[in-house]
């Protein structure tokens, strides 16, 4: 029988989340030891980690896109006027102004 324990001990072997947060700055020298890690997302401010993280709370993967990278990637449904027909629109192609409008559209849906 096997049993799976979340939460247990953390495992040493593992890779710090620093090395992939987009809030941190890695600075490596020759050897192992010669390492710097700081933390942007604290406070406002940046701070030395001095030790492995293994769980942070403003962990951000820098693998991963960021909201407005999505939206600009993404392809947004245009009601149609009398300057422009009905259709779908990249978000990087909308103007400042339209942008702004589609995220407030968005913001009052989740609020609701």
């Amino acid at each position: 029988m096997r049993f799976k324990v979340h939460n247990g001990t953390v495992s040493n072997g593992d890779a710090s989340l620093c090395n992939t947060c987009r809030h941190s700055t890695i600075i490596r020298g020759r050897t192992l030891d010669e390492e710097i890690v700081q933390c942007q997302a604290v406070a406002m401010r940046v701070t030395q980690v001095t030790f492995k993280v293994t769980s942070c709370s403003a962990y951000s993967d820098e693998r991963l896109p960021t909201y407005m990278q999505m939206m600009e990637e993404a392809w947004i449904l245009q009601p149609g006027s009398k300057k422009r027909p009905l259709g779908f629109v990249r978000g990087r192609d909308l103007r400042e102004e339209e942008l702004a409008s589609v995220m407030a559209n968005l913001r009052n849906q989740t609020d609701e």
